[in-house]
């Protein structure tokens, strides 16, 4: 018998729940907010290079893109960096 997943085009990856993602981002997060403190703007595959010994490819990936959806980080031509720092009024 042919297995259902080839039948129906899903892949036998991992299936993320949000609480499974929100985990990883919680751990990879703070390491790539202080690899962006010194305000030099790096490529993802940067980011994800110099991690690789901490962290997996694919956690630093989606850690990257959570933050740059949550504006806690910003790409500009291909290169993400930490928002420039608001003025306080007054």
């Amino acid at each position: 018998m042919t297995p259902l997943r080839y039948l129906t085009g899903m892949s036998s990856a991992k299936r993320w729940s949000p609480a499974d993602l929100n985990i990883v981002i919680a751990r990879v997060a703070p390491d790539v907010l202080a690899l962006l403190a010194d305000g030099v703007p790096r490529s993802e595959a940067t980011i994800v290079a110099v991690l690789a010994g901490r962290h997996l490819k694919q956690d630093v990936r989606r850690t990257v893109m959570r933050l740059a959806v949550t504006e806690q980080l910003v790409q500009i031509g291909g290169r993400y960096s930490l928002p420039a720092a608001e003025a306080e009024p007054g």
